[in-house]
């Protein structure tokens, strides 16, 4: 069984007041607060009520307490109490397809981390128009069905009722429809919007011109049939010196807010029913080494950066930024997953360094819909930096002052793997969103055509087999965000 330096298994201890105070404030819809007093809600069950829909909290109460009175008039409030709204006035966003079988790479996770395509590196921005702007939007591909278009940082996708027409200069749906002529400008569900990036990432945006070409990218997203690729720098040497400088993580997870939304992200945890599925595929592009010299004395180190390409299968919210946290090595610029070294990132980056590079999928009509993006302006600004900076490049790229990523990356070497050093490591965790045990695995894994290897990291329950633990780690759940309460 598991080693006597770990902890044991047994609930950690009851909150105290103030404690249980904030987490009825954190977890609990308002409306609520005195009800769940009055029955005198042990804190497992609060815990377990937090961890409901939102909505769905005064029916959960209901079911277990019929016959109370203040949950019948809560009942008649309707959704402001958290009661589930009816199935028609659920937003279009809520109607993604449930898959059979959301766990299916697991059967052959060595099929992710060898064949999932990729675009190769010199083709990364190929037919991406010119970037020659940092805060617009710009049309990057249109087909009869669907628009794509940049997202510069900075501006908000917001698909509620204010943020689908709130006329604001830094709402990307109102500016888009400003700049380019969409049939979907007043379609009332969510103006043809397919997807949502986080506001400080720049990159593809995709519109559908119909109802029905918005439900068709829906079915090709949750059937994991739009390939989204991403650029993204990160903190430290990824893959360190030898390899393997590919992987997969396949990391569940939980999107976590409180009702004033002061805290809002996303935690890793394997409860099945509260967590879901993803996975994220990467490969190291780059890698350099930042003298803390000059105006950069104020590190006190020197620093590693990784520039890597990814890929994701799911689209969860914050999928990209926990998962690399997760692998130790976390965004730079990213105050939620990397808040230790964001003082330090602002000496190099305007913003957290996250670009979606491109997209592809299969129209309406049956051919291949590709929208590519070259790096945002401010971006490539950061490379030129640390090219110079790390002594690869000491002369201005081309002479043009948005080179382009493909550009940059050729005035660096990619990393060499050689005969793989890594071993396995097991980590054992108590996750504060479910309060059970989890296990963190990375893995090496061969690819049996070839002599190749790549990184594979996983979360899974505890199921209380025996373990070969190793002591503390830089990677793991111990190094993600977690809320200012217990979860």
């Amino acid at each position: 069984m598991l080693d006597d330096a770990w902890p044991s298994l047994e609930e950690p201890d009851v909150l105290n007041e103030d404690e249980r105070d904030a987490l009825l404030n954190k977890r609990v819809h308002r409306s609520l607060h005195k009800l769940v007093n009055d029955l005198n809600l042990r804190d497992e069950e609060i815990q377990r009520l937090g961890q409901q829909h939102f909505r769905d909290q005064a029916s959960h109460l209901q079911q277990s307490y019929p016959n109370v009175p203040e949950l019948e008039r809560l009942r008649q409030r309707g959704a402001e109490c958290g009661f589930r709204v009816a199935d028609r006035d659920r937003p279009a966003w809520q109607e993604e397809e449930r898959e059979e079988d959301p766990y299916w790479w697991r059967r052959d996770p060595e099929s992710l981390c060898f064949d999932l395509h990729s675009t190769a590196e010199e083709n990364l921005t190929h037919g991406a128009p010119a970037t020659t702007q940092w805060w617009d939007v710009e049309k990057l591909a249109e087909s009869e069905n669907f628009v794509a278009i940049s997202k510069p940082a900075g501006m908000f996708v917001v698909t509620d009722e204010r943020g689908l027409w709130e006329e604001s200069a830094t709402n990307f749906i109102h500016v888009a429809h400003r700049r380019v002529e969409m049939p979907t400008r007043f379609e009332p569900r969510q103006r043809g919007i397919c997807h949502r990036l986080d506001s400080h990432t720049s990159g593809v945006q995709i519109f559908g011109k119909s109802w029905g070409a918005f439900r068709h990218f829906v079915c090709q997203n949750s059937s994991h049939r739009v390939q989204k690729e991403y650029i993204a720098l990160l903190e430290g040497r990824l893959g360190g010196e030898d390899g393997p400088f590919t992987g997969v993580v396949d990391v569940p997870m939980k999107k976590w807010q409180d009702f004033a939304r002061r805290e809002f992200g996303s935690v890793a945890c394997t409860k099945e029913g509260q967590a879901f599925p993803a996975v994220t595929w990467y490969t190291v592009l780059r890698h350099w080494r930042v003298p803390a010299v000059g105006r950069l004395a104020f590190w006190g180190e020197d620093r590693w950066f990784t520039l890597v390409q990814l890929r994701i299968l799911t689209g969860r919210t914050h999928q990209i930024r926990l998962h690399m946290a997760f692998l130790g090595h976390p965004l730079v610029g990213d105050i939620k997953y990397n808040p230790a070294r964001y003082e330090h990132d602002c000496a190099l980056v305007p913003r957290i360094f996250l670009h979606c590079l491109r997209m592809e999928f299969q129209d309406m009509d049956g051919e291949t819909f590709t929208a590519p993006s070259d790096l945002a302006p401010d971006l490539q600004m950061v490379l030129c930096e640390l090219q110079r900076l790390s002594g690869h490049s000491e002369e201005r790229l081309d002479g043009t002052p948005f080179p382009g990523l493909v550009q940059i990356l050729k005035t660096s070497k990619a990393p060499v793997a050689k005969p793989a050093s890594q071993e396995g490591v097991t980590i054992l965790h108590f996750c504060k969103n479910c309060r059970e045990y989890e296990v963190a695995e990375r893995r090496l894994v061969h690819d049996s055509r070839s002599e190749r290897v790549a990184m594979y990291w996983r979360l899974t329950s505890y199921a209380g087999d025996t373990l070969q633990i190793s002591g503390p780690h830089d990677w793991g759940p111990q190094t993600l965000w977690v809320p200012g309460l217990k979860v």
